[in-house]
């Protein structure tokens, strides 16, 4: 168990020290914001690869059965948690000024709005778009209580107002007129 650990450290040093190379030596190439903020991805980019993958894991983490069941074990509970603790922080990363919705080649799908439109709509409702990030951060810091307490139930209610929203910040600027 030692050596497991010794070398899970290592492996998060090596990844640590690459990453800063690589942010160092990329920072003259971004485009950086008023704020300072550097912002790399899309929103599209930031919604697919971030805030739903970790969402899916804190909602996977409840279990449906007879009853509702929390993970069967302490690293499902942790990767819930690790998961939960991602997403309060992907809330911060929404709401850095100057991130682009999507790339130029972006299509909006049947229902969607295009990605300029989406650029319009937060840009004149700033408040209500921060709200919403400040609700999933609120969310995420509840489904972290109820894991910490190994509450399934609280989560699965904490899964529930995640989804809720999530939808809601979606009904106001992805697809508003669903």
């Amino acid at each position: 168990m030692q050596r497991e650990n010794t070398s899970r450290r290592w492996t998060a040093a090596r990844i640590a020290a690459a990453t800063c190379t690589v942010s160092l030596l990329g920072l003259a190439s971004h485009a950086q914001s008023d704020e300072g903020y550097l912002p790399a991805a899309t929103l599209v980019e930031v919604m697919s690869e971030m805030v739903m993958p970790f969402a899916q894991v804190v909602w996977d983490a409840v279990v449906y059965a007879e009853t509702i069941h929390g993970p069967d074990t302490e690293e499902g509970w942790q990767q819930a948690r690790d998961a939960a603790v991602a997403l309060a922080e992907s809330a911060n990363v929404l709401i850095i000024p100057g991130r682009p919705i999507a790339g130029p080649d972006k299509v909006a799908a049947e229902g969607e709005l295009s990605p300029q439109a989406m650029e319009a709509l937060i840009a004149e409702n700033r408040g209500a778009w921060v709200g919403h990030a400040h609700s999933l951060h609120a969310i995420a810091m509840q489904a972290i209580e109820a894991i910490d307490a190994r509450d399934a139930t609280k989560l699965s209610d904490v899964s529930g107002a995640l989804d809720a929203v999530c939808e809601g910040c979606h009904l106001q600027f992805w697809y508003p007129d669903q």
